[in-house]
């Protein structure tokens, strides 16, 4: 049976189509069945004829692309995909690993480039990390610095195929106005510009305590050891020397994004845990143990409950059958949560909470049921 969040998913997925434009039909089915077990609406064409059929007809989030087919260069559809929905995101499906043409490809403003030969269960879970990606990262504004126009739209291009909100300034003052007006949660600087040098215009940047974990990219067309030296104790995160592979920039990027989801992910996980501790705390007899089973804290109901002379979970829980304490010690090995509804040894019910506190610690929480 599905939950609510795997129904939402799965609602979510039948509304994201995909057009698979591969002349192999073994391959070609077989990336269509495994997506559409995923809950995709999958969408097959053998040849670049029925795929601009496809595009003009239909709603496309996504386009696997091959880049050999038997009428033409798959390549030679990208200008029909942006013209037909400049949304559409393109991955490139093929065995050739020409570096050349690669790197023109994602200048062309290809999502990605997957290489053939893999099964099809790897192959499946890249393209569904790449969704992934595209789902997540509207969520995040760079701001590229640069003098050049032919630079900065050329970055724009490379990176605003991934999903990102792409801010732009063409110097230095351009970039602290934006950084001090807008949410920035990358910025790439080049370092020679007029009027303002990328290094003085980022000291300044980082001057403010707001902006001192702001992720940087310096940009630089020479490789000066000092002025390295100097933007690396200013606060850059890494460099890119010109010219630089799209690929390149694209991977560092998202590894930055990536790194930045994790942490609010987790920073959400900890708030919702925070306040879910806070209620169990205020509402319930709790208790926080040590991993060894030593008792830390417990509160007024939880003393009400059980006496305030317990310095461990044994004597804590003495009314209760030993059973219960091993499962909770089970499940602080295994840094596992615990719920379950327990009968003491003079048959009250409980509905019993376990979860972790810190690294060593844990929350035990009682709730008495009264029965009918």
């Amino acid at each position: 049976m599905f939950s609510c969040v795997q129904e939402k998913q799965r609602i979510k997925n039948e509304n994201f189509t995909i057009l698979i434009v591969e002349d192999s039909r073994v391959i070609n089915n077989t990336l269509t069945s495994r997506l559409q077990d995923k809950g995709f609406t999958c969408l097959q064409s053998y040849d670049l004829a029925k795929a601009r059929d496809i595009l003009q007809e239909n709603e496309i989030a996504l386009v696997i692309l091959d880049l050999h087919l038997p009428d033409g260069d798959g390549e030679d559809l990208i200008d029909d995909i942006k013209e037909a929905n400049k949304e559409t995101k393109i991955v490139i499906f093929t065995s050739e690993n020409d570096l050349l043409r690669r790197d023109e490809l994602f200048r062309l403003g290809i999502l990605d480039y997957l290489l053939k030969g893999k099964n099809a269960n790897l192959t499946v879970q890249e393209i569904l990390a790449i969704i992934e990606s595209m789902q997540i990262n509207p969520n995040y504004t760079l701001l590229i610095v640069d003098d050049s126009r032919v630079i900065r739209r050329m970055m724009k291009n490379i990176l605003s195929s991934c999903g990102y909100t792409i801010l732009e300034a063409s110097n230095g003052a351009e970039a602290i106005q934006t950084v001090a007006q807008s949410e920035v949660d990358l910025m790439l600087l080049d370092m020679q510009m007029p009027d303002m040098s990328g290094l003085d215009a980022l000291k300044q940047i980082k001057r403010d305590e707001k902006n001192f974990h702001l992720p940087v990219f310096m940009i630089s067309s020479t490789l000066d050891i000092e002025v390295m030296r100097d933007a690396y104790k200013a606060g850059i995160l890494d460099y890119f020397k010109k010219p630089f592979s799209p690929e390149e920039l694209k991977l560092k990027v998202e590894q930055v994004i990536r790194q930045k989801q994790i942490e609010t992910d987790l920073q959400c996980s900890l708030k919702t845990s925070e306040l879910c501790k806070n209620f169990l705390n205020e509402f319930y007899a709790s208790a926080i143990f040590y991993t060894d089973t030593k008792l830390k804290y417990a509160n007024e109901k939880f003393k009400s409950e059980f006496g305030d002379t317990t310095a461990n979970m044994g004597q804590a829980f003495a009314k209760f059958d030993t059973s219960l304490i091993e499962d909770i010690i089970v499940a602080m090995k295994n840094t596992q949560s615990y719920n379950n509804r327990v009968v003491d040894k003079e048959n009250r019910e409980y509905l019993v909470k376990v979860f972790p506190s810190q690294t060593s610690e844990y929350l035990v929480s009682f709730e008495k049921i009264s029965r009918a």
